[in-house]
């Protein structure tokens, strides 16, 4: 949490949806305020006036002119991944820490090279990759490096949802955003969840009749770890049934029993006939009960008061990008990919 005596004053670049939910989150906060809002079309900028609330003094075309015209202490980007490497390097021009929504680029170069500008300019750089922080895949974190099953040899995630359901926006018309938008988060988690990168990727993945996105939006794919674990992940983005939660749902296989957990409920087990049974349900430990984006910003706030590098920093979130653009080559090819071929 920011420990000053002033509420840490944000720019806030992205005026569309996602950027009027952190607005919302940041409203209702009392230690941080956005002071100047960004947006690259007038509509945008006349809708966070009208619609908001926002004053007209406080919204600009360009980062540069919110930065030149107010104090500011950080800058959130709620932008598109195609937008996020000009917003950075004017961030990091300024001297600024930099909050960035996921993917940290639609291009695993520039992703490089964003995180590489921070570092020369000495700013903290984080990516929004909410999900980690998650009270239910922290809990089963705490779990899994206490041993409770053992080593897992095999992870099966299963993820439904009606994604991106609005027309016109680039998650619907650009190529693997299912893949690059979404699955960003999941193997996120994986990556936290483990605390270790895979080694390859093999990705098919395709469109059901209905759907409604140009680009792929279901996938298989399996991950390949160094010690023999394999991942499974299993997804549709346009799913007019039932649906998981944004976390989907996760079955951890390990040499003492199984972790799965759906929606918010845990359940450590074991079944085979060589032990006797056991079925535990198992307390998610919320710590943090506001808007799932407070936890990731209370970590970005804390490591600017206390400058450190943050949780799912730039550097770190470079892994989960190699990760992910392996796979969009794997779906591309229908071949498995060597993650470290792309680093």
């Amino acid at each position: 949490m920011n420990k000053t005596n002033h509420p840490l004053r944000g720019i806030l670049v992205g005026l569309g949806n996602h950027g009027q939910v952190w607005n919302n989150v940041c409203n209702a906060r009392e230690d941080v305020e956005i002071v100047a809002f960004v947006g690259r079309s007038e509509t945008s900028r006349q809708l966070a006036i009208s619609e908001w609330g926002v004053e007209n003094n406080k919204v600009y075309a360009t980062l540069p002119e919110a930065i030149n015209s107010c104090q500011a202490d950080f800058v959130l980007d709620v932008t598109p991944p195609s937008v996020h490497h000009q917003v950075a390097l004017d961030t990091f021009a300024a001297g600024l820490p930099l909050l960035g929504e996921k993917p940290l680029s639609d291009d695993l170069v520039t992703a490089r090279e964003i995180v590489e500008a921070g570092e020369a300019a000495g700013c903290i750089h984080m990516v929004a990759q909410q999900q980690r922080f998650n009270p239910l895949i922290r809990t089963a974190r705490r779990l899994l490096t206490s041993d409770t099953i053992g080593p897992p040899g095999q992870i099966d995630i299963s993820f439904a949802v009606p994604w991106a359901d609005w027309p016109g926006t680039h998650y619907v018309t650009e190529p693997f955003m299912f893949l690059l938008d979404m699955g960003c988060h999941h193997f996120d988690m994986i990556r936290y969840f483990l605390g270790m990168d895979p080694e390859s990727v093999h990705v098919i993945s395709w469109n059901l009749p209905w759907g409604w996105h140009q680009g792929d939006a279901c996938h298989v794919a399996v991950f390949d770890f160094c010690n023999g674990l394999k991942v499974v992940h299993r997804a549709t983005g346009c799913t007019v049934g039932e649906k998981t939660s944004w976390l989907g749902n996760w079955h951890v296989d390990g040499p003492a029993g199984s972790m799965s957990w759906h929606e918010n409920k845990i359940l450590v087990s074991h079944e085979h006939r060589a032990n006797p049974p056991h079925l535990e349900e198992v307390s998610v430990d919320f710590d943090h009960p506001r808007h799932q984006k407070d936890p990731l910003l209370d970590e970005f706030l804390s490591a600017i008061t206390e400058q450190r590098e943050p949780e799912c920093s730039g550097r770190d979130n470079l892994s989960t990008m190699s990760m992910t653009f392996a796979a969009v080559e794997s779906a591309k090819t229908g071949r498995p990919v060597k993650i470290e071929s792309l680093s």
